[in-house]
């Protein structure tokens, strides 16, 4: 999102916010592959399917593990902030579905806030941190 004016401009932060990031999302997926009864349990899923089975994995497993190798990438390539902007964007993702479901369900149970409060703080904190430009790279503002 290159209109962003950085708060913080420093690769090696960034690197370890999205590496974090990744960590958070493929320990999900892994728990969710070996334990799907018990993670979907804790957010409120029955499993009681073949097709809720394959739509949880799809996203718990799948979802969330392209998403940590995206930001494994990001990480890899931290002088290109586009790739870490596009795995905030999918952080940040939920955070909107959240905010809609507030609107249009009501507020969720004590279990959801700390996941909004850790996907929106997450998103912002990969947005704010950016990578410093490298060596003798000019930058024009706008």
């Amino acid at each position: 999102m290159p209109h962003l004016r950085p708060l913080i401009r420093s690769s090696r932060a960034r690197q370890v916010l999205l590496g974090v990031t990744a960590l958070v999302f493929a320990g999900i997926a892994v728990a969710s592959l070996l334990a799907p009864d018990l993670m979907a349990r804790g957010v409120g899923y029955t499993l009681d399917s073949v097709d809720a089975r394959s739509e949880f994995r799809a996203v718990y497993v799948g979802v969330w593990l392209a998403t940590a190798v995206l930001l494994v990438v990001a990480l890899r390539q931290v002088e290109q902030p586009l790739i870490g902007d596009l795995g905030a964007l999918l952080v940040l993702g939920q955070s909107v579905g959240r905010l809609l479901s507030l609107v249009l369900d009501g507020a969720p149970g004590p279990r959801v806030w700390p996941m909004f409060v850790l996907e929106t703080l997450g998103g912002i904190a990969l947005l704010v941190v950016r990578p410093s430009p490298s060596r003798g790279e000019t930058r024009a503002e706008g």
